[in-house]
Formats: structure tokens, C-alpha cells, sequence
């Protein structure tokens, strides 16, 4: 899965708890660079990746300046989030607008809200829990005791 949270309003604590959940869950997880250095603080393994904008800005740079051999790693740009998508390294995308045409293009799910990821996690594990029974709206509402 790749995650990218996008401004300090996304670094929170509920952002943390969707990176340990999926991690528990078994889930490898890619993440952009600032994400990456976030989750680590946190303690949240996560492999780097470039965003496709950093690759394409690498690659000009670095044919400006020479092939210059310091900078091929960084000219590279590897792995970028389009590469982990074409090679079906990903099978959920998680708040990264700039990947929304690729996660379409190539049918990966995507979500743009913590919430969404949040909810989504907490199923998943229920799923797995054996806790995936489907009620009604009428099932939940006459389970509901008046206090």
C-alpha cells in the first residue's frame, strides 16, 4: 500500500494509528519521502518511494549538470510511485491527489481521507477477525437501547 500525507494537518496521531494498524495487519507499506520520516518517528517501518513530480525534476537536473555520477542515483528517481503501481506493489493508495489518475488507470483503490483509511483499516481487521457479517440499518437501529 502507499500512503502520502500531504500537510502537517494529515501528521496526527490518528495518521499513526492507520500506519501501525495496517502494519499489523501485514501490509508492506510504500511511503513518499515526508511521510516516510514521520512514520519512522513514530515507529512505523515504511519503504521510500518518489513521487512522479520528483522523478521528472531529477531527471532534468541531472541532465543540466553534466552527468555529474554523484547525482545518477538521485537522476534515477527509483523507485517512483508510478513503478510500484505497474508492478502490483500496491493494492490500496491512501491521500496521494497526484496518483489518483494512476490509481484509476491501473484499478488500485484509492482514498483521499484519514477517515476513509481510518474506517478502512478497522474493517479490514474486523474481516479478518471474522467479524464480517452484513445487518441492515434496521438490524443496527433495534439493537440500539435507550439509556
Amino acid at each position: 500500500m502507499l500512503i502520502s500525507l500531504s500537510d502537517k494537518v494529515n501528521l496526527s496521531e490518528q495518521a499513526v494509528e492507520i500506519g501501525k494498524e495496517f502494519q499489523k495487519l501485514g501490509f508492506k507499506i510504500y511511503a513518499t519521502e515526508g511521510t516516510a520520516k514521520f512514520y519512522e518517528k513514530a515507529g512505523v517501518k515504511c519503504e521510500v518511494v518518489n513521487k512522479i513530480t520528483e522523478t521528472l525534476c531529477a531527471r532534468s537536473c541531472a541532465s543540466k549538470l553534466a552527468r555529474d555520477s554523484r547525482l545518477e542515483s538521485f537522476a534515477e528517481g527509483r523507485p517512483n510511485v508510478l513503478d510500484i503501481i505497474l508492478n502490483k506493489q500496491v493494492n490500496l493508495i491512501i491521500n496521494a491527489p497526484w496518483a489518483k489518475r494512476d490509481a484509476i488507470k491501473y484499478k488500485v483503490p484509492y482514498i483521499t481521507t484519514l477517515a476513509g483509511a481510518y474506517n478502512t483499516v478497522k474493517g479490514i481487521a474486523a474481516a479478518r477477525n471474522g467479524h464480517d457479517a452484513v445487518k441492515s440499518l434496521q438490524e443496527y437501529h433495534a439493537s440500539i437501547e435507550e439509556v
